[in-house]
């Protein structure tokens, strides 16, 4: 299904992208992988060890419309258009209330995990719906639906990527394109356990899943789904 199929990882270096990056290597398509690092990006495609023809490291500032461009417009002189769309880049901020969280910060939220994914959505569409084929996986958050206290920054972010992710689909609906958003809960990362020690990982979710999921998403069998927010909670 993938087969020669272009496929843009975002927040490829991160511990989640890393392992998406990984699962998508065993499929036959090529792999365009971002995030902010050039260094990181080179280790990463080192380490998945794709032929040069298959693969391409772009280092990029998604937040930025000019980015995205760039970014798109790189891959097209490289593979042609963008087939696929992996979304995973965003972060994570919170731990104050509303009244208390600098306006910076709910800026930085919204610029992180709204904007880029707007920005990138955008620009990958009208090449998908010319083709007749595309998906479109944004990641989310548990969080999203079930805020709380002091992450309303984060939350916001992650419910607004939400409603953009059931907008695609109702626009594409139809078309040969899919756009689907997927909710994990606290990912077994190595950043994770080391800011919540206490915590029993067991009960998180393991990035192999989500990594499935997407492929899962992206195949035949799937192509019925369009609009789904797709909960991935782990045992928590």
């Amino acid at each position: 299904m993938l087969q020669d199929k272009v496929i843009l990882i975002t927040g490829a270096t991160g511990a989640l992208g890393t392992v998406v990056a990984r699962t998508f290597a065993q499929t036959q398509g090529r792999l365009a992988l971002t995030a902010r690092s050039e260094k990181k990006l080179e280790r990463l495609a080192a380490e998945i060890d794709l032929p040069a023809e298959r693969t391409l490291t772009v280092a990029a500032d998604i937040t930025q419309a000019d980015g995205v461009e760039n970014l798109v417009a790189t891959i097209a002189d490289r593979f042609g258009q963008v087939d696929v769309l992996l979304n995973i880049a965003g972060g994570w901020s919170g731990g104050k209330s509303v009244n208390e969280t600098p306006v910076e910060d709910w800026d930085h939220m919204l610029t992180l995990n709204l904007r880029a994914a707007f920005l990138l959505s955008r620009a990958v569409l009208p090449g998908m719906r010319e083709a007749g084929w595309g998906r479109i996986v944004h990641v989310s958050s548990k969080t999203a639906v079930e805020p709380r206290a002091k992450q309303a920054a984060y939350a916001a972010s992650k419910m607004g990527l939400i409603t953009l992710t059931e907008v695609i689909a109702a626009e594409v609906k139809g078309s040969g394109v899919t756009a689907n958003v997927i909710l994990p809960s606290i990912i077994d990362t190595p950043e994770n356990r080391k800011f919540m020690p206490k915590a029993d990982p067991a009960k998180w979710v393991e990035p192999e899943r989500i990594a499935a999921t997407m492929q899962f998403l992206c195949s035949g069998d799937a192509a019925a789904i369009n609009g789904a927010r797709i909960p991935i909670y782990g045992a928590v």
